[in-house]
Protein backbone atom coordinates (compact mmCIF):
# COMPACT_ATOMS: atom_id res chain seq x y z
CA UNK A 1 0.00 0.00 0.00
CA UNK A 2 1.44 2.98 -1.05
CA UNK A 3 1.13 6.34 1.78
CA UNK A 4 0.19 9.51 0.12
CA UNK A 5 -0.64 12.79 1.73
CA UNK A 6 -4.07 14.14 1.35
CA UNK A 7 -3.11 16.33 -0.91
CA UNK A 8 -1.40 14.26 -3.58
CA UNK A 9 -4.25 11.78 -2.83
CA UNK A 10 -6.84 14.81 -4.02
CA UNK A 11 -4.71 15.39 -6.79
CA UNK A 12 -4.37 11.77 -8.09
CA UNK A 13 -7.98 11.32 -8.01
CA UNK A 14 -8.94 14.98 -9.98
CA UNK A 15 -6.24 13.06 -12.74
CA UNK A 16 -8.21 9.72 -12.84
CA UNK A 17 -11.47 11.84 -13.12
CA UNK A 18 -10.08 14.17 -15.75
CA UNK A 19 -8.46 11.29 -17.71
CA UNK A 20 -11.94 9.40 -17.28
CA UNK A 21 -13.80 12.47 -18.81
CA UNK A 22 -11.51 13.10 -21.48
CA UNK A 23 -11.90 9.46 -22.98
CA UNK A 24 -15.48 9.76 -22.52
CA UNK A 25 -15.86 12.92 -24.65
CA UNK A 26 -13.62 11.02 -27.47
CA UNK A 27 -16.17 7.67 -26.89
CA UNK A 28 -19.09 10.36 -27.11
CA UNK A 29 -17.87 11.65 -30.37
CA UNK A 30 -17.18 8.13 -32.01
CA UNK A 31 -20.58 7.36 -30.97
CA UNK A 32 -22.50 10.38 -32.49
CA UNK A 33 -20.38 10.32 -35.49
CA UNK A 34 -21.50 6.46 -35.54
CA UNK A 35 -24.80 7.12 -35.58
CA UNK A 36 -24.69 9.47 -38.59
CA UNK A 37 -22.34 6.96 -40.41
CA UNK A 38 -25.48 4.53 -40.06
CA UNK A 39 -26.57 6.04 -43.02
CA UNK A 40 -23.97 7.20 -44.49
CA UNK A 41 -24.97 5.39 -47.84
CA UNK A 42 -28.47 7.48 -47.89
CA UNK A 43 -26.24 10.63 -47.29
CA UNK A 44 -24.17 9.83 -50.13
CA UNK A 45 -27.68 9.63 -52.61
CA UNK A 46 -29.16 12.98 -50.97
CA UNK A 47 -26.35 14.86 -51.01
CA UNK A 48 -25.17 13.92 -54.42
CA UNK A 49 -27.91 12.81 -56.66
CA UNK A 50 -27.64 12.20 -60.68
CA UNK A 51 -30.53 13.62 -62.15
CA UNK A 52 -32.58 10.84 -61.97
CA UNK A 53 -33.52 7.26 -59.91
CA UNK A 54 -30.61 4.51 -60.70
CA UNK A 55 -32.76 1.65 -61.16
CA UNK A 56 -30.07 -1.19 -61.18
CA UNK A 57 -26.35 -0.12 -60.40
CA UNK A 58 -24.79 -2.74 -61.97
CA UNK A 59 -27.38 -3.08 -65.09
CA UNK A 60 -26.80 -4.64 -68.84
CA UNK A 61 -23.66 -2.87 -70.26
CA UNK A 62 -21.92 -2.70 -67.46
CA UNK A 63 -19.37 -5.55 -69.13
CA UNK A 64 -19.05 -2.40 -71.78
CA UNK A 65 -18.57 0.33 -69.18
CA UNK A 66 -15.96 -1.77 -67.20
CA UNK A 67 -14.25 -3.12 -70.52
CA UNK A 68 -13.88 0.54 -72.19
CA UNK A 69 -12.10 1.91 -69.14
CA UNK A 70 -9.83 -0.94 -68.96
CA UNK A 71 -8.48 -0.46 -72.73
CA UNK A 72 -7.43 3.24 -71.83
CA UNK A 73 -5.68 2.03 -68.78
CA UNK A 74 -1.96 0.89 -68.37
CA UNK A 75 -1.65 -2.98 -68.27
CA UNK A 76 0.61 -2.23 -64.88
CA UNK A 77 -2.96 -1.42 -63.31
CA UNK A 78 -4.62 -4.59 -64.30
CA UNK A 79 -3.55 -6.61 -61.29
CA UNK A 80 -6.95 -5.98 -59.41
CA UNK A 81 -9.92 -4.22 -60.19
CA UNK A 82 -12.92 -3.63 -58.00
CA UNK A 83 -16.36 -1.67 -59.15
CA UNK A 84 -19.42 -0.99 -56.96
CA UNK A 85 -22.31 1.16 -56.36
CA UNK A 86 -21.35 4.40 -54.77
CA UNK A 87 -22.98 8.19 -53.93
CA UNK A 88 -26.63 8.76 -56.07
CA UNK A 89 -26.15 4.85 -57.73
CA UNK A 90 -22.72 6.08 -59.86
CA UNK A 91 -20.91 2.80 -60.11
CA UNK A 92 -17.60 3.73 -59.53
CA UNK A 93 -14.70 1.35 -60.66
CA UNK A 94 -10.87 1.25 -59.71
CA UNK A 95 -8.19 -0.27 -61.57
CA UNK A 96 -5.11 -0.48 -59.41
CA UNK A 97 -1.76 -2.55 -58.72
CA UNK A 98 -0.30 -2.78 -55.00
CA UNK A 99 2.86 -1.28 -54.49
CA UNK A 100 4.37 0.34 -50.54
CA UNK A 101 4.93 4.37 -49.92
CA UNK A 102 8.15 5.61 -48.82
CA UNK A 103 7.83 4.44 -45.12
CA UNK A 104 6.65 0.75 -46.39
CA UNK A 105 2.95 1.09 -45.68
CA UNK A 106 0.86 -0.96 -48.56
CA UNK A 107 -0.88 1.71 -50.45
CA UNK A 108 -2.95 1.23 -54.47
CA UNK A 109 -1.81 2.96 -57.66
CA UNK A 110 -4.04 3.11 -60.15
CA UNK A 111 -6.71 4.90 -62.38
CA UNK A 112 -10.06 5.27 -60.85
CA UNK A 113 -13.35 5.87 -62.89
CA UNK A 114 -17.27 7.00 -61.97
CA UNK A 115 -20.03 6.66 -64.98
CA UNK A 116 -23.76 7.14 -64.89
CA UNK A 117 -25.28 3.12 -65.15
CA UNK A 118 -27.79 4.80 -66.80
CA UNK A 119 -25.89 5.89 -70.01
CA UNK A 120 -22.64 4.40 -69.13
CA UNK A 121 -21.00 8.06 -70.15
CA UNK A 122 -17.84 8.27 -67.20
CA UNK A 123 -18.54 11.34 -65.20
CA UNK A 124 -14.65 11.77 -63.88
CA UNK A 125 -11.74 10.17 -64.45
CA UNK A 126 -8.79 10.24 -61.91
CA UNK A 127 -5.11 8.64 -61.42
CA UNK A 128 -2.89 8.53 -58.56
CA UNK A 129 -2.74 6.50 -55.26
CA UNK A 130 -5.96 5.53 -53.18
CA UNK A 131 -5.60 8.24 -50.83
CA UNK A 132 -4.68 11.08 -53.64
CA UNK A 133 -8.24 9.74 -55.52
CA UNK A 134 -9.77 9.86 -52.11
CA UNK A 135 -9.28 13.59 -51.77
CA UNK A 136 -10.79 14.59 -54.85
CA UNK A 137 -14.01 12.29 -54.62
CA UNK A 138 -16.66 15.08 -54.25
CA UNK A 139 -19.86 13.01 -54.52
CA UNK A 140 -18.95 10.73 -51.26
CA UNK A 141 -17.00 13.63 -49.57
CA UNK A 142 -19.78 14.82 -47.02
CA UNK A 143 -20.82 11.17 -46.16
CA UNK A 144 -16.61 9.81 -46.27
CA UNK A 145 -16.24 12.92 -43.57
CA UNK A 146 -18.51 11.46 -41.13
CA UNK A 147 -17.76 7.81 -41.48
CA UNK A 148 -13.74 8.82 -40.98
CA UNK A 149 -14.67 10.55 -38.07
CA UNK A 150 -16.63 7.71 -36.65
CA UNK A 151 -13.28 5.14 -37.92
CA UNK A 152 -10.14 7.12 -36.73
CA UNK A 153 -11.07 10.46 -35.80
CA UNK A 154 -9.54 11.93 -38.89
CA UNK A 155 -6.31 11.28 -37.72
CA UNK A 156 -3.42 9.36 -39.53
CA UNK A 157 -3.08 5.53 -39.78
CA UNK A 158 -2.94 3.28 -37.05
CA UNK A 159 -3.19 5.42 -34.97
CA UNK A 160 -6.90 6.52 -35.80
CA UNK A 161 -8.19 3.52 -35.26
CA UNK A 162 -6.10 2.12 -32.44
CA UNK A 163 -7.32 4.94 -30.55
CA UNK A 164 -10.90 4.07 -31.32
CA UNK A 165 -10.44 0.24 -31.02
CA UNK A 166 -9.57 1.22 -27.24
CA UNK A 167 -12.90 3.52 -27.08
CA UNK A 168 -14.60 0.61 -27.68
CA UNK A 169 -13.37 -1.09 -25.21
CA UNK A 170 -13.77 0.95 -22.87
CA UNK A 171 -17.21 0.92 -24.00
CA UNK A 172 -17.48 -2.60 -23.55
CA UNK A 173 -15.71 -2.23 -20.15
CA UNK A 174 -18.89 0.32 -19.10
CA UNK A 175 -21.34 -1.68 -20.93
CA UNK A 176 -20.73 -5.20 -18.58
CA UNK A 177 -19.84 -3.05 -14.91
CA UNK A 178 -22.82 -1.20 -15.92
CA UNK A 179 -25.22 -4.86 -16.04
CA UNK A 180 -23.02 -5.38 -12.86
CA UNK A 181 -23.86 -2.00 -11.20
CA UNK A 182 -27.66 -1.53 -11.37
CA UNK A 183 -28.48 -3.83 -8.70
CA UNK A 184 -32.28 -2.96 -9.11
CA UNK A 185 -32.06 -3.64 -13.16
CA UNK A 186 -35.61 -4.36 -13.67
CA UNK A 187 -36.88 -1.60 -11.73
CA UNK A 188 -34.61 0.91 -13.07
CA UNK A 189 -35.77 0.13 -16.55
CA UNK A 190 -38.96 1.79 -15.65
CA UNK A 191 -38.34 4.20 -12.98
CA UNK A 192 -38.76 8.18 -13.76
CA UNK A 193 -39.42 10.46 -11.13
CA UNK A 194 -41.19 13.19 -13.11
CA UNK A 195 -42.17 15.22 -10.36
CA UNK A 196 -39.06 15.31 -7.76
CA UNK A 197 -36.22 17.37 -8.33
CA UNK A 198 -35.13 17.85 -12.18
CA UNK A 199 -31.43 16.33 -11.50
CA UNK A 200 -32.92 13.73 -10.22
CA UNK A 201 -35.46 13.12 -13.17
CA UNK A 202 -31.89 13.55 -15.38
CA UNK A 203 -30.44 11.02 -13.30
CA UNK A 204 -33.34 8.69 -14.10
CA UNK A 205 -33.42 9.57 -17.43
CA UNK A 206 -30.25 8.71 -18.15
CA UNK A 207 -30.40 5.20 -16.12
CA UNK A 208 -33.75 4.45 -18.48
CA UNK A 209 -31.71 4.82 -21.41
CA UNK A 210 -27.92 2.58 -20.39
CA UNK A 211 -30.18 0.23 -19.35
CA UNK A 212 -32.67 -0.52 -21.94
CA UNK A 213 -29.03 -0.07 -24.08
CA UNK A 214 -27.04 -2.33 -22.18
CA UNK A 215 -27.07 -5.51 -25.29
CA UNK A 216 -26.51 -2.49 -28.13
CA UNK A 217 -23.64 -1.22 -26.25
CA UNK A 218 -22.17 -3.73 -25.48
CA UNK A 219 -22.56 -5.42 -29.78
CA UNK A 220 -21.78 -2.16 -30.28
CA UNK A 221 -18.43 -1.99 -28.60
CA UNK A 222 -17.74 -5.27 -29.17
CA UNK A 223 -17.47 -5.67 -32.81
CA UNK A 224 -16.48 -1.48 -33.19
CA UNK A 225 -13.58 -3.01 -31.19
CA UNK A 226 -12.78 -5.94 -33.56
CA UNK A 227 -12.80 -4.08 -36.59
CA UNK A 228 -10.48 -1.28 -35.53
CA UNK A 229 -8.07 -3.58 -33.84
CA UNK A 230 -8.55 -6.16 -36.50
CA UNK A 231 -6.94 -4.02 -39.34
CA UNK A 232 -4.50 -1.99 -37.53
CA UNK A 233 -3.00 -4.39 -34.97
CA UNK A 234 -4.31 -8.06 -35.62
CA UNK A 235 -3.78 -8.65 -39.48
CA UNK A 236 -0.06 -6.87 -39.74
CA UNK A 237 0.69 -8.87 -36.46
CA UNK A 238 -0.76 -12.02 -38.20
CA UNK A 239 1.21 -11.40 -41.75
CA UNK A 240 4.59 -10.70 -39.61
CA UNK A 241 4.39 -13.91 -37.25
CA UNK A 242 3.01 -16.42 -39.39
CA UNK A 243 3.47 -14.99 -43.16
CA UNK A 244 7.00 -13.49 -42.65
CA UNK A 245 5.22 -9.91 -43.18
CA UNK A 246 3.34 -10.54 -46.31
CA UNK A 247 -0.41 -9.50 -45.68
CA UNK A 248 -1.35 -10.15 -49.53
CA UNK A 249 -0.17 -13.40 -48.61
CA UNK A 250 -1.56 -13.71 -45.67
CA UNK A 251 -5.03 -12.49 -46.74
CA UNK A 252 -5.13 -14.85 -49.86
CA UNK A 253 -4.78 -17.64 -47.67
CA UNK A 254 -7.43 -17.18 -45.10
CA UNK A 255 -10.08 -15.22 -47.62
CA UNK A 256 -9.24 -18.30 -49.71
CA UNK A 257 -7.98 -16.88 -53.07
CA UNK A 258 -5.39 -18.75 -53.62
CA UNK A 259 -5.59 -19.12 -57.80
CA UNK A 260 -2.26 -20.46 -59.93
CA UNK A 261 -0.59 -18.29 -61.07
CA UNK A 262 -1.00 -17.92 -65.19
CA UNK A 263 0.38 -15.05 -66.66
CA UNK A 264 -1.01 -15.73 -70.10
CA UNK A 265 -3.08 -13.39 -72.15
CA UNK A 266 -6.55 -14.15 -72.21
CA UNK A 267 -9.60 -12.11 -72.94
CA UNK A 268 -12.15 -11.40 -70.22
CA UNK A 269 -15.77 -13.21 -70.56
CA UNK A 270 -18.75 -11.51 -70.35
CA UNK A 271 -18.90 -9.80 -66.77
CA UNK A 272 -23.04 -9.13 -67.35
CA UNK A 273 -23.47 -12.82 -67.47
CA UNK A 274 -21.35 -13.37 -64.42
CA UNK A 275 -23.37 -10.55 -62.44
CA UNK A 276 -26.90 -12.20 -63.85
CA UNK A 277 -25.79 -15.60 -62.47
CA UNK A 278 -24.67 -14.43 -59.18
CA UNK A 279 -27.94 -12.66 -58.85
CA UNK A 280 -29.87 -15.97 -59.88
CA UNK A 281 -27.82 -17.90 -56.85
CA UNK A 282 -28.08 -15.38 -54.53
CA UNK A 283 -31.60 -14.41 -55.02
CA UNK A 284 -30.18 -10.62 -53.56
CA UNK A 285 -28.74 -7.49 -54.91
CA UNK A 286 -25.05 -7.08 -55.52
CA UNK A 287 -22.75 -4.94 -53.35
CA UNK A 288 -19.65 -5.20 -54.86
CA UNK A 289 -17.55 -7.11 -58.14
CA UNK A 290 -13.33 -7.77 -57.33
CA UNK A 291 -11.40 -8.79 -60.56
CA UNK A 292 -8.07 -10.13 -60.29
CA UNK A 293 -5.27 -9.96 -62.79
CA UNK A 294 -7.85 -8.56 -65.67
CA UNK A 295 -7.00 -9.81 -69.18
CA UNK A 296 -5.43 -12.76 -67.89
CA UNK A 297 -5.56 -16.85 -67.87
CA UNK A 298 -5.87 -16.63 -64.13
CA UNK A 299 -8.19 -14.16 -63.71
CA UNK A 300 -10.64 -14.46 -60.96
CA UNK A 301 -13.76 -12.27 -60.99
CA UNK A 302 -15.99 -12.65 -57.04
CA UNK A 303 -19.08 -11.03 -56.79
CA UNK A 304 -20.39 -9.85 -53.33
CA UNK A 305 -24.25 -10.04 -53.22
CA UNK A 306 -26.02 -7.86 -50.60
CA UNK A 307 -27.59 -9.71 -47.37
CA UNK A 308 -30.98 -10.35 -48.09
CA UNK A 309 -33.98 -8.96 -45.61
CA UNK A 310 -33.65 -10.91 -42.30
CA UNK A 311 -29.85 -12.90 -42.90
CA UNK A 312 -26.77 -11.81 -40.97
CA UNK A 313 -24.77 -13.97 -43.41
CA UNK A 314 -24.17 -14.26 -47.08
CA UNK A 315 -21.84 -15.96 -49.67
CA UNK A 316 -19.80 -14.71 -52.62
CA UNK A 317 -19.33 -16.44 -56.06
CA UNK A 318 -16.34 -17.26 -57.62
CA UNK A 319 -15.98 -16.71 -61.46
CA UNK A 320 -12.87 -17.88 -64.22
CA UNK A 321 -12.49 -14.73 -65.36
CA UNK A 322 -11.24 -15.99 -68.94
CA UNK A 323 -14.29 -18.38 -69.16
CA UNK A 324 -17.01 -16.77 -67.16
CA UNK A 325 -17.62 -20.09 -65.45
CA UNK A 326 -19.09 -20.60 -62.09
CA UNK A 327 -16.51 -22.06 -60.12
CA UNK A 328 -17.21 -22.15 -56.37
CA UNK A 329 -19.50 -20.32 -53.93
CA UNK A 330 -17.52 -19.06 -50.82
CA UNK A 331 -18.16 -17.73 -47.25
CA UNK A 332 -16.75 -14.21 -46.30
CA UNK A 333 -13.62 -16.28 -44.07
CA UNK A 334 -11.79 -19.50 -45.47
CA UNK A 335 -13.65 -21.71 -48.54
CA UNK A 336 -15.88 -23.84 -46.21
CA UNK A 337 -18.50 -23.21 -43.59
CA UNK A 338 -16.40 -23.10 -40.62
CA UNK A 339 -17.95 -21.76 -36.88
CA UNK A 340 -14.90 -19.09 -37.08
CA UNK A 341 -16.40 -18.51 -40.61
CA UNK A 342 -20.01 -17.82 -39.18
CA UNK A 343 -19.02 -15.20 -36.34
CA UNK A 344 -16.66 -13.30 -38.95
CA UNK A 345 -19.84 -12.84 -40.97
CA UNK A 346 -21.67 -11.43 -38.07
CA UNK A 347 -19.13 -8.85 -37.23
CA UNK A 348 -20.58 -6.46 -40.28
CA UNK A 349 -24.43 -6.47 -40.03
CA UNK A 350 -24.02 -6.44 -35.89
CA UNK A 351 -22.24 -3.45 -36.33
CA UNK A 352 -23.85 -1.42 -39.75
CA UNK A 353 -26.88 -2.41 -38.60
CA UNK A 354 -27.86 -3.08 -42.84
CA UNK A 355 -28.68 -6.93 -42.31
CA UNK A 356 -32.99 -5.50 -43.27
CA UNK A 357 -31.95 -2.81 -45.27
CA UNK A 358 -33.49 0.64 -44.07
CA UNK A 359 -35.29 -0.54 -41.47
CA UNK A 360 -32.73 -2.27 -39.40
CA UNK A 361 -30.96 1.03 -40.27
CA UNK A 362 -33.48 2.83 -38.40
CA UNK A 363 -33.33 0.59 -35.42
CA UNK A 364 -30.09 0.70 -35.49
CA UNK A 365 -30.06 4.64 -35.19
CA UNK A 366 -32.10 4.61 -32.35
CA UNK A 367 -30.27 2.63 -30.59
CA UNK A 368 -26.61 4.48 -31.20
CA UNK A 369 -28.51 8.14 -30.53
CA UNK A 370 -29.55 6.15 -26.85
CA UNK A 371 -25.67 5.12 -26.37
CA UNK A 372 -24.98 8.73 -27.12
CA UNK A 373 -27.52 10.19 -24.99
CA UNK A 374 -26.12 7.61 -22.06
CA UNK A 375 -22.33 8.80 -22.79
CA UNK A 376 -23.13 12.60 -22.87
CA UNK A 377 -25.56 12.53 -19.76
CA UNK A 378 -23.41 10.80 -17.49
CA UNK A 379 -20.67 13.13 -18.35
CA UNK A 380 -22.99 15.97 -17.64
CA UNK A 381 -24.14 14.52 -14.49
CA UNK A 382 -20.63 13.81 -13.41
CA UNK A 383 -18.47 16.83 -14.07
CA UNK A 384 -21.36 19.43 -12.86
CA UNK A 385 -21.68 17.69 -9.49
CA UNK A 386 -18.01 18.52 -9.09
CA UNK A 387 -17.56 21.94 -10.67
CA UNK A 388 -17.13 23.88 -7.71
CA UNK A 389 -14.25 22.09 -7.25
CA UNK A 390 -10.58 23.59 -8.54
CA UNK A 391 -10.36 22.15 -12.23
CA UNK A 392 -13.43 20.65 -12.17
CA UNK A 393 -15.24 23.89 -14.41
CA UNK A 394 -13.19 23.89 -17.18
CA UNK A 395 -14.15 20.12 -17.32
CA UNK A 396 -17.76 20.75 -17.36
CA UNK A 397 -17.67 23.61 -19.58
CA UNK A 398 -15.66 20.92 -22.23
CA UNK A 399 -18.40 18.52 -21.79
CA UNK A 400 -21.09 21.16 -22.56
CA UNK A 401 -18.98 22.28 -25.77
CA UNK A 402 -18.61 19.08 -26.97
CA UNK A 403 -21.75 17.66 -26.16
CA UNK A 404 -23.95 19.97 -27.61
CA UNK A 405 -21.33 21.80 -30.33
CA UNK A 406 -20.16 18.73 -31.84
CA UNK A 407 -23.64 18.04 -33.21
CA UNK A 408 -24.04 21.61 -34.48
CA UNK A 409 -20.25 21.03 -36.04
CA UNK A 410 -21.57 18.25 -38.03
CA UNK A 411 -24.66 19.57 -39.18
CA UNK A 412 -22.89 23.27 -40.36
CA UNK A 413 -20.14 20.58 -42.39
CA UNK A 414 -23.02 20.13 -44.10
CA UNK A 415 -23.61 23.99 -45.00
CA UNK A 416 -19.63 24.31 -45.60
CA UNK A 417 -19.89 21.44 -48.40
CA UNK A 418 -22.67 22.55 -50.87
CA UNK A 419 -21.42 25.68 -51.58
CA UNK A 420 -17.76 24.86 -51.52
CA UNK A 421 -18.70 21.89 -54.08
CA UNK A 422 -21.26 24.61 -56.12
CA UNK A 423 -18.05 26.65 -56.04
CA UNK A 424 -15.88 24.71 -57.91
CA UNK A 425 -13.49 24.76 -54.03
CA UNK A 426 -11.55 21.98 -51.99
CA UNK A 427 -14.81 20.58 -50.19
CA UNK A 428 -12.62 18.45 -47.88
CA UNK A 429 -10.76 21.53 -46.49
CA UNK A 430 -13.80 23.57 -46.45
CA UNK A 431 -16.12 20.93 -43.90
CA UNK A 432 -13.11 20.32 -42.06
CA UNK A 433 -12.18 24.25 -41.44
CA UNK A 434 -16.34 24.73 -40.69
CA UNK A 435 -16.22 21.69 -38.19
CA UNK A 436 -13.09 23.25 -36.46
CA UNK A 437 -14.26 26.62 -36.44
CA UNK A 438 -17.84 25.70 -34.98
CA UNK A 439 -16.11 23.62 -31.86
CA UNK A 440 -13.72 26.46 -30.95
CA UNK A 441 -16.38 28.84 -30.95
CA UNK A 442 -18.42 25.94 -28.76
CA UNK A 443 -15.46 26.05 -26.48
CA UNK A 444 -14.93 29.66 -26.29
CA UNK A 445 -19.12 30.29 -25.49
CA UNK A 446 -19.07 27.10 -23.17
CA UNK A 447 -16.04 28.81 -20.72
CA UNK A 448 -17.30 32.23 -21.39
CA UNK A 449 -21.38 31.85 -19.77
CA UNK A 450 -21.94 32.39 -16.59
CA UNK A 451 -24.46 29.46 -16.46
CA UNK A 452 -23.80 26.58 -18.70
CA UNK A 453 -27.58 26.32 -19.51
CA UNK A 454 -26.94 29.23 -21.48
CA UNK A 455 -24.63 27.26 -23.90
CA UNK A 456 -26.69 24.55 -23.79
CA UNK A 457 -29.68 26.45 -25.05
CA UNK A 458 -27.30 28.44 -27.37
CA UNK A 459 -26.07 25.93 -29.19
CA UNK A 460 -29.36 23.53 -29.24
CA UNK A 461 -31.07 26.90 -30.85
CA UNK A 462 -28.33 27.29 -33.42
CA UNK A 463 -28.19 23.61 -34.42
CA UNK A 464 -32.45 23.03 -34.64
CA UNK A 465 -31.94 26.07 -37.24
CA UNK A 466 -28.90 24.28 -39.05
CA UNK A 467 -30.73 21.22 -38.97
CA UNK A 468 -33.69 22.96 -40.56
CA UNK A 469 -31.63 25.38 -43.11
CA UNK A 470 -29.52 22.60 -44.54
CA UNK A 471 -32.28 21.40 -47.12
CA UNK A 472 -32.62 25.20 -48.31
CA UNK A 473 -28.71 25.20 -48.85
CA UNK A 474 -28.87 22.27 -50.69
CA UNK A 475 -31.38 23.62 -52.87
CA UNK A 476 -29.33 26.71 -52.95
CA UNK A 477 -26.61 25.58 -54.68
CA UNK A 478 -28.14 23.42 -57.43
CA UNK A 479 -29.83 20.30 -55.53
CA UNK A 480 -33.17 19.36 -56.71
CA UNK A 481 -36.66 20.83 -55.44
CA UNK A 482 -38.85 18.94 -53.60
CA UNK A 483 -40.98 18.47 -56.88
CA UNK A 484 -38.16 18.24 -59.34
CA UNK A 485 -37.17 15.49 -57.04
CA UNK A 486 -40.45 13.75 -56.65
CA UNK A 487 -40.55 13.54 -60.32
CA UNK A 488 -37.37 12.39 -60.75
CA UNK A 489 -38.08 9.52 -58.21
CA UNK A 490 -35.05 10.43 -55.85
CA UNK A 491 -37.34 9.93 -53.25
CA UNK A 492 -34.25 9.83 -50.75
CA UNK A 493 -33.54 13.69 -50.60
CA UNK A 494 -37.38 14.41 -49.93
CA UNK A 495 -37.21 11.87 -46.86
CA UNK A 496 -33.69 12.83 -45.72
CA UNK A 497 -34.66 16.42 -46.05
CA UNK A 498 -38.31 15.83 -43.70
CA UNK A 499 -36.02 13.99 -41.30
CA UNK A 500 -33.46 16.93 -40.96
CA UNK A 501 -36.56 19.37 -40.64
CA UNK A 502 -37.88 17.00 -37.75
CA UNK A 503 -34.39 17.00 -35.90
CA UNK A 504 -34.57 20.53 -36.30
CA UNK A 505 -38.03 20.89 -34.56
CA UNK A 506 -36.73 18.89 -31.78
CA UNK A 507 -33.64 20.81 -30.81
CA UNK A 508 -35.91 24.05 -30.78
CA UNK A 509 -39.06 22.43 -28.94
CA UNK A 510 -36.58 21.74 -26.11
CA UNK A 511 -35.37 25.43 -25.61
CA UNK A 512 -39.26 25.75 -24.74
CA UNK A 513 -38.43 23.53 -21.85
CA UNK A 514 -37.24 25.26 -18.41
CA UNK A 515 -32.96 25.17 -17.89
CA UNK A 516 -31.98 22.41 -15.93
CA UNK A 517 -30.76 25.17 -13.13
CA UNK A 518 -30.49 22.47 -10.68
CA UNK A 519 -27.66 21.35 -12.92
CA UNK A 520 -25.87 24.61 -11.96
CA UNK A 521 -25.58 24.56 -8.63
CA UNK A 522 -24.37 22.64 -5.91
CA UNK A 523 -25.98 24.04 -2.91
CA UNK A 524 -27.93 20.90 -2.41
CA UNK A 525 -25.14 17.99 -1.90
CA UNK A 526 -27.37 15.29 -0.76
CA UNK A 527 -29.52 15.85 -4.25
CA UNK A 528 -26.31 15.97 -6.13
CA UNK A 529 -24.99 12.78 -4.96
CA UNK A 530 -28.19 11.36 -5.22
CA UNK A 531 -28.72 12.57 -8.34
CA UNK A 532 -25.10 11.22 -9.49
CA UNK A 533 -26.32 7.89 -7.86
CA UNK A 534 -23.29 7.99 -5.41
Amino acid sequence: MIRLSQERTKTLLAIHGWSAVFLGLLLYAVILTGVASVFATEIGDWSSPLSGKVEDPFPAGTDRMIRGLAATVDPEFHEELFFFPRAGGRLWAFFHKHETDEDGKPRERGVAAEFDPRTGAIIQRVEGTDEAIEARDEANALAHFMVDLHVRLHLPNPWGLLLTGILGLAMLVAAVTGFVVHRHLIRELFTLRRRGDRLLSARDTHVIAGTWNLPFAFILAFTGSYFSFGSAFAIPAMAMVAFGGDQEKMIETVVGHPPAVDETAAPMADLDAMIADARARSGAELSFVQVQHWGRADALVTVFPRYRDGELSTLSYVYGGADGMFRYAKPALGLTPSTGGALFDLMAPLHFGHFAGVWSKAVWFALGFASAYVTITGLLLWTTRRQAQRGWRHLAAATHATGYGLPLGLVLAGWAYFPARAAGADVHGAMMTVFLLTLALACVLAWRVTEFATARRALLGASGIALIGLPVVRMLCGGPTWPGAFDAGLHTIIAFDIGLVIGGACCLGTLRRAPHSAMQKTADSDALEEAAGV
